[in-house]
């Protein structure tokens, strides 16, 4: 699947737009992944703290860290965290 492109870093979540929730936030991580905002061997914030400044619920990071696993983007370490891949 393709996310939609014109998500930046800085987006926030729009409950009334046409893209599901769980596609907006994956789209927003990855544009930060893009900008090294989390750069690669780095953690991407924890559950919680996307929980926090998203305001979605658990299922929905879970669902999109489960996305972003599965296009080789992150890689989940139990315990520890999200683990941004490098690329290329």
């Amino acid at each position: 699947m393709d996310l939609p492109s014109g998500y930046r870093p800085d987006s926030e979540i729009d409950d009334e737009a046409m893209d599901p929730v769980w596609v907006q936030l994956a789209a927003i991580l990855v544009a930060r992944i893009d900008a090294g905002q989390y750069p690669a061997g780095r953690a991407i914030p924890s559950l919680s703290q996307l929980r926090q400044e998203f305001g979605v619920a658990r299922g929905t990071i879970v669902k999109v860290t489960n996305f972003l696993a599965d296009q080789g983007l992150v890689r989940p370490v139990h315990g520890r965290g999200v683990f941004v891949l490098p690329r290329g």
